[in-house]
């Protein structure tokens, strides 16, 4: 399995690229899977996925060795429930699905759609894709993706944490007193904040999740250390001509500071079309003019981000604007075609 992960700011076109490549893989043979962790779901327009729903296989232009394209939108609590269902103890899956706090936490837990990201990708690797193409949220948002899990790890690795979930069901056969004074204070202050009922139920809730949070700490450590690995993971950068030095200089060095493989930058939507010479006179002529004059502009900034980059990265793409959206499998097999894809 080998993964691409793309990176960029908004409105570069990052969605679109991240498709094109899963679609220029499937036409390799290999069965892709791409997966949008960007709320704004553009994934859904760019390849025609039906309503309502978050992973299907997606039809493929004809070809005869084709392989599968499949496309996913993150469903936090879809994720977070494969995972209960995956790695929960023996009879407790459904007590925990059951379990009033249970739906708190997957719908309105601040950071869980950063940390169901890594989780979708474990649980993708399990279902035998081949290749993994992640479209991540823009800009610096994509990194808490890789930065929330860790400190999720470090939380849930602490002792006092895992003392909480482990002993509560001896502490409330036995009473509070048996846990010392401090804790009773402790406990005593949460009931009288949030109620004695509530206190209790989040407290029998982590009792029985605890070893799903523990087992998705060490699943997050393994797929953050295959995410850092070149040999199985490549970060890609897209940006747009007039942002490409500045993006370059951001995602270089943001990547660089978490030791993540950094692959190729992609320079999309350049205007790269000779103008017919001479220029006809009138207002076609003026149009070409100022055509020509963006396109030299463009050209100039790939050529400078090719000094600037060339020694740091494997590979500096760059795509020409495509004459309309992409909408659809067809208009993105346009992309695809532009596309050089690693592994």
């Amino acid at each position: 399995m080998k993964i691409i992960v793309y990176l960029g700011t908004g409105g570069v076109g990052k969605t679109s690229v991240a498709a094109a490549s899963a679609l220029a893989l499937a036409r390799t043979g290999v069965r892709s899977m791409v997966i949008t962790t960007d709320p704004s779901l553009r994934l859904r327009t760019a390849l025609g996925l039906a309503d309502g729903i978050t992973e299907q296989q997606v039809p493929l232009p004809d070809s005869e060795d084709a392989g599968e394209l499949w496309a996913a939108l993150l469903d936090v609590r879809a994720t977070l429930d494969e995972a209960v269902r995956l790695y929960a103890r023996a009879g407790m899956a459904q007590r925990i699905l059951d379990h009033p706090i249970y739906a708190t936490i997957a719908s309105s837990l601040v950071g869980m759609q950063e940390l169901m990201a890594v989780e979708r990708i474990d649980q993708l690797r399990l279902r035998g894709f081949d290749r993994i193409i992640v479209d991540t949220a823009p800009s610096r948002h994509a990194f808490e993706i890789l930065d929330k899990p860790a400190l999720f790890a470090d939380l849930s690795s602490s002792r006092k944490v895992k003392l909480v979930g482990r002993t509560y069901k001896l502490v409330s056969a036995l009473g509070l007193q048996s846990i010392g004074r401090s804790a009773i204070d402790i406990y005593a202050k949460a009931e009288e904040i949030l109620g004695v009922n509530l206190v209790r139920q989040v407290l029998d809730f982590y009792s029985i999740f605890y070893p799903i949070a523990e087992g998705y700490s060490r699943r997050a450590e393994r797929t953050v250390a295959m995410l850092r690995d070149p040999a199985v993971t490549e970060f890609r950068v897209v940006t747009t001509p007039q942002k490409a030095m500045r993006d370059a200089a951001f995602f270089t060095s943001a990547l660089g500071e978490r030791n993540f493989p950094i692959g190729a930058i992609c320079v999309n939507r350049a205007w790269l079309h000779a103008a017919p010479e001479p220029l006809p006179g009138g207002m076609a002529g003026d149009v070409l003019g100022w055509y020509s004059a963006v396109s030299e502009s463009h050209r100039a900034a790939v050529w400078s981000l090719k000094e600037a980059y060339g020694t740091q990265v494997r590979d500096i793409q760059v795509f020409s604007e495509l004459e309309r959206d992409v909408d659809g499998v067809a208009a993105l097999d346009v992309l695809a075609r532009q596309i050089h894809l690693p592994f």
